[in-house]
Order: C-alpha cells, then structure tokens, then sequence
C-alpha cells in the first residue's frame, strides 16, 4: 500500500496520458466525511487570475511519486459536481480539535495520510504539543476511530489512545 500525506500530494503535477500536457496542480484533497473516500481533488491550474478546477477521484488514472496522471484535459470541472456537506477539503481540518466521546482534548489534527491506490483516507496525523511531536513524532490517527467531523472538532471513540496507537494505520 503507498501513501501519501495530504501535504505530499499538494503541488504534484496533473498530466494528461494523450498529450503530455500539464494541467495544474494538486492543492487539495477533498474527501467523504462518513467513509474516508477520496472524492476529488481541487486544482491550482496556475496564473494570476486562473480559479480552482476540480478532479473528480473516478478521472484519476494514476498517482505516482512526481505526477498525478488524467486521460485528458475534459476531465477538469469548474467546481465539483454538486456539495455535498459530507465532502470535506482536508486543509479545512488544519489546527482542528481532536476529542474522545468523554470530552478529553487528544490534538489537533495536522495532516491527512491517504492511500494513494484506493483513493482513501487512511489517517488523520495528529499535533499533540511541539516537544511530545518532536520527541515521539506525531501519531496517527486510524480514520476508523473517527466518530465524526464536525465545523469545530473532530469526535473520536474512547478506545483510541495518542500515546499508544495500534499498530495498524
């Protein structure tokens, strides 16, 4: 399984397979709150005055180390196809609150990790303070302990635990 965090994948390339030609780049991941499915990602097609395209997850032929790879320049949408209050851009969850059910502050959430072939969130990576990041690095948080995603934190179950998480992400 390769991954890559929601960092990462902003500013690789979007090419297409006909023609070679790039189409902008990667500068956002949006995805389904309720099943961690990626749904598309905004596009930064570069310029002055040039406005945010979208990409639909389904017209994504591959995601490699330098570029994401699309069929063709059509596949490029204005904006995404209807809102969905379910879809969430993963950078609207920069410094978000991270709580248990039993109101206890766990973090704030710093970074998505998604699986790049499945097209998946995966995880969320967590800021837990500057000295516990820097001493054991920031934990991730498996997206099946998330609860729900709300405008002003993000629930977790109980059994999730910073200082020990599972093995598996």
């Amino acid at each position: 399984m390769e991954t890559k965090t929601g960092r990462e994948l902003a500013g690789l390339a979007v090419m297409t397979l006909t023609g070679g030609e790039r189409l902008g780049r990667i500068a956002d991941v949006v995805f389904h709150s309720a099943t961690g499915r990626v749904t598309g990602f905004t596009i930064d097609p570069g310029g002055l005055l040039a406005r945010h395209k979208f990409l639909a997850a389904e017209a994504v032929q591959s995601v490699g180390a330098d570029a994401v790879t699309v069929n063709s320049a059509d596949v490029l949408l204005d904006h995404p196809p209807a809102t969905n209050p379910a879809e969430t851009p993963s950078k609207s969850l920069d410094g978000r609150p991270v709580l248990n059910q039993t109101g206890t502050a766990i973090g704030k959430v710093s970074d998505v990790v998604v699986d790049t072939a499945a097209l998946t969130v995966m995880s969320f990576l967590l800021a837990t303070g500057v000295l516990d990041n820097a001493l054991h690095g920031r934990p991730a948080l498996p997206f099946s302990f998330v609860q729900a995603i709300g405008t002003d934190s993000v629930i977790v179950s109980n059994d999730y635990n910073p200082k020990n998480p599972p093995v598996q992400i």
